[in-house]
């Protein structure tokens, strides 16, 4: 499957696009905030202020509200497939077909579209998390292996966010819990005991964190402990990079797309009956991007070297 950039600007829907980019895992289990109606940028807004005093009889400014936005661009995306139609049907022959001759199954597409749809989800997933992000440290996105759109922890490289610590080295089971308190520690006020803060981490760093609480002679209660961290809910999106831990409400965090407008499509093109190629081929186009609110609500450890 191939991924490239696009100028497109399109017009007719299909259905399969909407589940292809919704069901990636952090978006269907609801890890950060979801926009699906973007065309191309949006603003997203915080607010705050606002004081509470003593009431009386007149009317005084006791503070003023602060409204501030930043910007969520989508990335223009496309998927361009081609497949044989004479291969495909040699490999539904064995399931599906009866004699030599028999026409390929109705329902292939069916299945080549779940199969897309899948595929699309996964290259979604990790783009969210990974998107631009330089996993072995040093905030360049020259060794990221997902470059679809800046994801959110390239967004919080590009920020240098005040509640950040940079360590040495891979994470491992005997250092996971230093790094989850430094996590911590560091988390700032608003967040403190907030039970809509999450902790964010990869399935790897979620192996490492059970290890540890396995080596400390609490393995009848690792499973479980493992679910939180001091109290706070430990989630592990399937596209999360290794060696890095954010802690957020999930408010903070999103992703838009635009798979709900106009501006999208997704075709099955079968070239007999153009070209007279025994060749179908499958294009879809959508965009994709993300972005976080305030740089000053979580906090994150991540390599630096």
């Amino acid at each position: 499957m191939t991924f490239t950039t696009s100028n497109y600007a399109g017009t007719a829907a299909v259905p399969f696009v909407a589940p292809a980019i919704l069901s990636a895992d952090t978006i269907a289990n609801g890890y950060c905030s979801v926009l699906d109606n973007v065309r191309y940028k949006t603003n997203l807004r915080k607010v705050s202020g606002g004081t509470v005093e003593a009431r009386t009889c007149g009317f005084a400014a006791n503070g003023s509200l602060d409204i501030s936005d930043v910007q969520l661009t989508l990335t223009e995306l496309q998927v361009n497939e081609e497949i044989c139609n004479h291969e495909l049907a040699r490999t539904w022959a064995a399931e599906q077909m009866r004699g030599n001759f028999a026409p390929v199954p109705g329902d292939y597409e069916r299945y080549l579209a779940e199969y897309v749809a899948a595929r699309v989800a996964e290259d979604v997933e990790q783009n969210i998390w990974q998107g631009n992000y330089d996993l072995d440290g040093g905030g360049g996105s020259g060794s990221a292996s997902h470059t679809l759109f800046n994801g959110i922890l390239k967004q919080v490289v590009d920020a240098s966010p005040t509640h950040e610590t940079l360590v040495s080295g891979a994470f491992s089971n005997s250092n996971i819990d230093d790094n989850l308190a430094s996590l911590v520690a560091d988390l700032p006020d608003a967040l403190v005991g907030d039970p809509n803060t999450k902790i964010y981490m990869s399935r790897k760093s979620f192996q490492l964190y059970f290890q540890y609480l396995a080596s400390v002679n609490v393995e009848f209660h690792a499973a479980e402990l493992a679910k939180s961290y001091l109290g706070y809910e430990v989630i592990c999106p399937a596209g999360f990079p290794n060696d890095t831990l954010l802690a957020s409400r999930v408010d903070n965090l999103y992703f838009g797309t635009n798979v709900l407008t106009d501006h999208v499509e997704a075709r099955f093109i079968d070239l007999r009956n153009f070209t007279g190629a025994d060749q179908t081929r499958i294009i879809m186009m959508f965009d994709g991007g993300t972005q976080i609110v305030d740089h000053d609500s979580y906090s994150v450890v991540r390599r630096n070297t």
